[in-house]
Formats: structure tokens, C-alpha cells, sequence
């Protein structure tokens, strides 16, 4: 396992794009829905879909056992890296109980792992040695295998862009961020990379942080930074507008206004454009960018960026 700071390269990040998962085991018929049980960064690869298709019917669960909504119409995913997550464990031996389809995403050896090849559950064994939130594209390609998206897989597998301008992007956000309150803000459509972006600042540059979407945010987040109180924590905070030229041009009226505005009260405005590629491309750069960011963020401080100890005391105690 690589312990110490894992920046992921452009090769490294290809490998992840290029991988062909095998599920062992046989899927039961096609469901009308997915549920998705998964923490932290194992929970990411369900929004990374409805990234990549948000009109395909898949909902994450981030808590013990299951929804409210759960019901034998649903294919129950159950994602932990790790394979030891409590939460994922309890979604997953909930869902089997009921005798409801369940299928496994895992690292080798855990308890996970050791379920569903005691059940028979099939289940997809993903890369070890990193982070759940560094192996997003092993975990969505894991979970489009189960669920037989080939068109995604295909889209993933096709992705390329420019590493030396991602890498200098990354540079420049870093710059813009170092000692600040990184608050990003997208489109709904590109909501997920603006929540991506935050859980990067959070476990890898170890920052607090903040994410939300246009036009939500002029209701109600955007007036807390023209007040006097408490008026550090306005002047903490740098915005990172996550762009793309196919948002809704009543929603780009809407980043264009919110950073003149911000602007005349001497608050930062950054920018991070998605390109004009394909939505896996424009996924796989705007999480590889912050990815480098929070990483370049972290050894500033020298702080390692892997290793996130108050979690890891928090789980031992419970």
C-alpha cells in the first residue's frame, strides 16, 4: 500500500479509466431502481453516475440499514472500499434479510468481501492501496459493470484531456486557496463536482469547506457573505465556480452576477472551466484538478495528505 501522499498521475489516472472489472457471481434480473449504500468516498461512484446520466433512477443511502423507500423493486448496491464500514455492512445484511437482489463492491479480505462470498451475493473486487476517494473511477466502473452500462464504461475508457493544463489549473487553484475557506459552487447538472471538490479539501487537504449549486444558492447561502458577522469567516472564504458552457444560460447569468457582485465587496471569485469535451471527460478533469489542488494544499502545511487520523480515532471508538 502506498501510505505517503498519493498524487495521482495522469498514467495513474488512465488506469483507472481503462480498467475492466470482473463480477463474480450471477446478477439477478434488471431492477427499476438502484440503491446504493456507501460512506465517505465509497459513496461517491452513485453521484459520479447521476453525473453521467441523470436520468438513470439511482439513489444513495448514507446511514445504517435502509431507506424508507426500500422495497423488492430496488437492486441494493452495497460499496466500502474498505469492506469494513459499519453503515455499508448494516445497509447490506438489511437488504439480505429481506431476500431483495444485492450486489457487493469491495477491496479483497474485508468483511464485505467475506459476506457476500458467504451468501453467494455477487460482487466485483476493486484495486487495493489507496484511498476510497482516489479510487472513484475504480469503484464507477465497478458499479456500471454490475449494472451493465457498457455505454458508460465506454464513455470512461475513451476519456482524454490535456495533463500539463490540468496540472496547471491545480497550481493555480492551490494558489487561490492556501490559508482560505474553499467554497465551491456548480450548476445543479455539475453539482457533484462542486461536492467532489469539498470532500478533497476536507480528507486530503485536510480544510474545512463548503459546496453548493446555482440557483439555489441566491435564496439563501449568498446573503451570509454581505453581513459584518462574522465577518472572518467572510473574508476566509475563496469561491470556486465550476463552469461549463453547456449550464443553463439563465444559470450562467446567474455565476456571471453572483462573481460581480462578490467582487465589489472585495470577496475572491475563482474560476474552473470543465471544457467543451464529453461529460466523462469533463468529470474526469474537474475531479483530477482539485484532486492535484487539495494534495498541493496539504503539503503547504506539511500535512500528509492521505492519512486522516481523527476519523480513523472517531471509528475506533465507537
Amino acid at each position: 500500500m502506498r501510505n505517503l501522499d498519493f498524487e495521482m498521475t495522469y498514467d495513474e489516472l488512465q488506469q483507472q479509466l481503462t480498467w475492466q472489472p470482473q463480477v463474480v457471481g450471477r446478477l439477478s434480473a434488471p431492477r427499476a431502481r438502484v440503491i446504493v449504500g456507501g460512506m465517505g468516498g465509497s459513496a461517491l461512484p452513485a453521484h459520479a453516475l447521476r453525473f453521467l446520466d441523470p436520468a438513470f433512477a439511482i439513489e444513495t443511502h448514507r446511514d445504517y440499514d435502509l431507506p424508507e423507500n426500500a422495497g423488492p423493486d430496488a437492486l441494493y448496491v452495497a460499496i466500502s472500499y474498505s469492506g469494513n464500514t459499519v453503515e455499508t455492512l448494516s445497509f447490506a445484511h438489511a437488504a439480505h434479510e429481506l431476500g431483495y437482489a444485492v450486489a457487493v463492491i469491495s477491496d479483497e479480505g474485508g468483511a464485505l468481501d467475506r459476506f457476500a462470498k458467504d451468501k453467494g451475493i455477487p460482487h466485483v473486487l476493486v484495486p487495493a492501496g489507496i484511498q476510497p476517494r482516489d479510487a472513484l473511477f475504480y469503484l464507477l466502473h465497478a458499479l456500471v459493470r454490475l449494472l451493465e452500462r457498457n455505454d458508460i464504461a465506454e464513455q470512461l475508457r475513451s476519456v482524454s484531456f490535456d495533463a500539463h493544463t490540468a496540472e496547471r489549473d491545480a497550481h493555480s487553484l492551490s494558489q487561490t486557496l492556501a490559508d482560505a475557506f474553499p467554497v465551491f459552487y456548480a450548476s445543479r447538472r455539475n453539482g457533484f463536482l462542486a461536492y467532489a471538490a469539498k470532500i478533497q479539501m476536507n480528507e486530503t487537504g485536510k480544510m474545512p469547506a463548503a459546496a453548493n449549486v446555482f440557483p439555489e444558492l441566491n435564496h439563501n447561502e449568498m446573503q451570509s457573505y454581505d453581513t459584518a458577522a462574522p465577518e472572518a469567516l467572510g473574508w476566509l472564504a475563496r469561491f470556486v465556480l465550476v463552469s461549463d458552457q453547456s449550464d443553463d444560460p439563465r444559470v450562467s447569468q446567474r455565476m456571471a452576477l453572483f462573481t460581480r457582485l462578490m467582487s465589489e465587496r472585495s470577496r475572491v471569485v475563482a474560476n474552473l472551466p470543465l471544457g467543451q469535451g464529453s461529460r466523462a471527460e469533463q468529470l474526469a478533469t474537474g475531479w483530477y484538478v482539485t484532486h492535484l489542488a487539495a494534495h498541493a494544499l496539504a503539503r503547504a502545511r506539511s500535512i500528509d495528505p492521505d492519512r486522516v487520523p481523527l476519523i480513523e480515532q472517531f471509528k475506533a471508538q465507537l
